[in-house]
């Protein structure tokens, strides 16, 4: 058996050829369609120039000149000393961990209380420590901790926290997740 085909039938052409009876549809798109592109193409550019906008500002523009000694502010968390549990009316030590990813060394002088809640580990608040009662024992701590640049540091404050008397008995024993503010100096790269 052999098949012949007709160049017609088998030959794709380079370009359309619309007969004029020929009542095909357009490739138009509806209204809905248009408006949910435009509004994610809006979006997008919204997102990235916010994103182009933090980045610039976090790592700072190549252009902007990083002064000696400026100030730097950052907001920390700490926890309590893991060897040394905190008890009822008893004080304990606060360990804070400082991660510079900034392109500069800086100097951390001065903690305080940071912005939210003291908390207890997961496994405490599901025993009843819901309100840890944990406070710092001082309003500020004055400190001289030395980050160089894109480093993680480690660094203890001695009986800096204290939990009150009348905290649940399911707080004793817990870690706890402090909030912590930092301020500081950046300092020139050596």
């Amino acid at each position: 058996m052999h098949i012949e085909l007709e160049t017609a039938d088998h030959e794709e052409p380079t370009w359309e050829v619309r007969s004029p009876g020929d009542v095909r549809k357009s490739a138009k798109l509806d209204r809905r369609t248009r408006t949910i592109l435009s509004v994610a193409a809006a979006a997008a550019v919204v997102v990235n120039a916010g994103a182009a906008w933090a980045y610039w500002q976090i790592t700072g523009s190549e252009t902007r000149q990083v002064s000696d000694a400026g100030p730097v502010e950052l907001a920390l968390r700490g926890r309590s000393d893991l060897n040394l549990p905190l008890r009822r009316g008893d004080s304990g030590n606060l360990t804070v961990t400082v991660t510079n990813d900034t392109g500069y060394p800086i100097r951390i002088t001065a903690l305080t209380s940071g912005a939210g809640n003291i908390v207890a580990d997961p496994e405490h608040r599901d025993a009843g420590c819901t309100d840890a009662a944990v406070v710092f024992t001082k309003p500020r701590f004055e400190v001289n901790w030395e980050v160089e640049q894109n480093a993680v540091r480690a660094f203890a404050v001695t009986t800096a926290l204290s939990m009150r008397k009348n905290a649940a008995p399911a707080c004793e024993g817990a870690t706890f997740t402090v909030p912590v503010q930092a301020s500081g100096v950046r300092r020139t790269p050596a």
